[in-house]
Parts: C-alpha cells; structure tokens; sequence
C-alpha cells in the first residue's frame, strides 16, 4: 500500500456510480468527488459545507470548493439521471399494484443570512421571499422541488431554483407555476391514473389543463376567497360555508384523524366543472379559521378519497425536513449559483441513493443509518489495513486532518 495515495474505499458506493455508468460521462477525478461527497453527506452533523467535504477526501477544500464552482463537469447529467431513475421506478410500482402515480410541486426557502452592503463576494441570486414555515419574509434561495410517488415509495424527482429575474421568450416574468407547467410535459402517461398534487398558489387553469394534457388530473388547496356556483349562485367558499349545517356534512378519516366534510361539485370561475371539499377539523365544525378547502378535477372521486390522496402531498415536506436536517440543505456556504446548484444536484443524488441504491427500496431514514454505518465501516477498515500494511500512524492522522 502506498504512503502517499491512501483514503479509504466506499466500494458500495462506487459500485453504484458504476452501476449507474458515471464512468461514461465524467472523468476519473469527477466520480472521485461525487463518492466524497455521498460519503460527507450520510455523515453524522453534516452542513453542506465544503470543509466537511474535506474530511472524507485527500484534497485540499480548495480543490473540491473549485470542483464546485469551477469544475468541468455537466450538473445536468446526474439531475437527468435522478429524474428518469425516479420515475421508471414509480411507474413499475404504479404498474404492479394498479395504483395511481403522484407528482407533488411545492417550494421551500433556504434561509441564509442577509450579506452587509460591504460585503464583496455575496452568494449568488438571494433575495427575500415569503416562508410559509416561520410565516414571515426571510432572505435565502428559493427552491422548487418535485416528489413522484406510487403505492408506499415516494422519492425525490427534482430540486430547482426559482429565479425571479427570469424571463419567458415573450419577456413576461417566468414564475413558478410555468416551471410547473413546462414539468408536465416531461412525464409518462400513468398506467393506471394520476394526480398531481399542490397547494393552493397552483390551484389554477393553467396547471390543471397542462397536467390534463399530460394524462393527470388536479387535487389542491384552494383558497376560500375562491367563487363558486351552488345553484347558480355566485358566492365565495367562505360565505357558502357559513350556511352549511350539521346534517350537510359527513366525518372524513384520513390517516387517523377525522374532518368534517361537504362535497360541492360543479362551477368556478374559469373552471367548468370540479369537486371542492370543504373541511373541518372534527373538534372545530363551523369554526371560520378553522375552514380548509380543496379542489379536485377527478369528479368521480368520493370525499374520503380526495382527502386520502390529498393526504399523499406530506412526503415532499417530509424531504424538506430530512434534507435540511441531514444534507445541509440550510447551512450551504458556497457562494456561487454553479456551486449551490451543483450542491442541490449531488443531494438529491444521495437521497436517491439512500431509497433506491441499497440491497432493496426503503424510507430515506433507514438508508441513511445504513449508508452511514457502512462508510463509518469503511474508515475503520482502512484504519485496519493501515496497522496491517505497517504505514505510519502520522501517515493515517494526516489522511483524516487530523495532523
């Protein structure tokens, strides 16, 4: 064994770079950074940060900080990779069981600290923008991102940036909901139905014929300022909901808990025809604040139903919260739109990795623990084999910066 190029070897990971052909489209030293930073980012207290990078690697964090930003490598190809990967393995799942494909949008804002007006070297296309979470304006990124789910396997499909300063050919502002609009031509026909699944911001015509043109009908939030037509009358979810009555409505029970429901089916503006749900938590009936209201195009849907793949929406937040609390979705530092864009590429890479790459598919959380514990194996195997080959102790600490 060599005394000057020892790290210690990842092999199930680099199996998976070969499995996944990453040899045949980017070069030796390129897949080298790609397993470092699979193995720094199923690390325990891992930020995102390039230092943390460097203590799984022989280079220098200034080498890997410039594979970042400055590195001769395409992005583009591992997020194409995650996204056909994603949805070939939904639609095998969709075509076992018989059972809907789900493709939920939603946004998130990583938070970063507002730059001083001295500052030179700001990160890139931060701006302020409204958290639903902290229900306040923050500054930071914001990021869209798209789940795809079937059955019980949900897995990351895409993470982008929205850019507000973006423009579309006709020099209109692009906004988020054309990135959602332009998503829905990228997907399969569903085998056997399905549904795309947002929150109220996307609860529009543009989205719902978009998906229908894709083979996908719209379950959503929807705002209770919204018009509807009960009888041909012209009145807002909110007003309608004051003359519903007890015997009006029927208990929902969606994954253990219970709302009160009533099922409007027919007009709104600028949509001929749909089903609204109006919903009350079962302690809460008639309680204004209390009022949720979904939309679904799928009219042959029962109340329970909507509620139920509505229900399926929570997995994207549930990757919010584990990527930004186990792959640094918040705590990133590179300053560079090529480097954090290239951060969000290699994340959801590893998440991937983490549901799919493993002997069989499994929640994100357990193929974390198992991928950790692996690479927390592979150290130690290294270490091993140091003391076996006879290298020097100062030769191991150095390769762990421990010098």
């Amino acid at each position: 064994m060599s005394h000057t190029v020892i790290v210690p070897d990842h092999s199930a990971l680099r199996n998976y770079l070969l499995q996944q052909r990453l040899p045949l489209y980017y070069s030796k030293p390129v897949v080298a950074h790609i397993e470092t930073y699979m193995a720094a980012a199923t690390a325990k207290g891992f930020r995102g940060k390039v230092v943390d990078l460097a203590e799984y690697s022989n280079c220098h964090r200034t080498t890997l900080g410039h594979f970042l930003a400055e590195g001769k490598w395409d992005e583009t190809v591992l997020q194409n990779k995650v996204k056909n990967e994603s949805l070939r393995r939904v639609v095998q799942i969709a075509n076992q069981t018989a059972e809907p494909l789900f493709v939920i949008h939603d946004d998130t804002i990583s938070k970063k600290t507002k730059p001083s007006s001295q500052a030179q070297s700001p990160i890139e296309q931060t701006g302020f923008h409204h958290s639903h979470l902290e229900g306040k304006i923050v500054w930071g990124h914001q990021v869209q991102a798209t789940v795809v789910q079937s059955s019980d396997t949900s897995l990351i499909h895409s993470i982008d940036l929205y850019d507000k300063t973006k423009t579309n050919p006709d020099g209109t502002p692009y906004t988020k909901i054309d990135h959602v609009c332009e998503m829905a031509a990228t997907l399969p026909l569903p085998p056997h139905g399905g549904y795309v699944l947002v929150d109220s911001w996307f609860t529009g015509t543009r989205v719902i014929d978009s998906y229908a043109s894709a083979g996908y009908h719209l379950i959503g939030g929807l705002k209770t300022n919204r018009i509807i037509y009960p009888q041909g009358i012209r009145i807002s979810v909110q007003d309608f909901a004051a003359h519903i009555r007890k015997e009006d409505v029927r208990l929902v029970t969606v994954n253990g808990t219970s709302y009160w429901t009533y099922r409007y089916e027919g007009t709104l503006n600028d949509i001929e025809n749909a089903a609204v749900l109006l919903c009350w938590p079962e302690q809460a009936f008639g309680v204004p604040k209390a009022l949720r209201a979904f939309l679904c195009t799928d009219v042959s849907l029962d109340a329970e139903t909507i509620s139920t793949y509505y229900s399926k929406r929570w997995p994207i937040e549930i990757f919010f919260r584990q990527s930004k609390n186990n792959l640094g979705f918040d705590t990133y530092q590179v300053r560079s739109a090529t480097a954090f864009i290239r951060l969000w590429a290699l994340l959801a890479w590893t998440h991937l990795y983490c549901t799919t790459g493993l002997e069989r598919p499994c929640p994100f959380g357990d193929g974390l623990r198992t991928v950790r514990k692996q690479v927390q194996l592979d150290r130690l195997q290294f270490v091993y084999d140091c003391g076996q080959n006879g290298i020097p102790f100062d030769v191991v600490r150095k390769q762990f910066k421990l010098a």
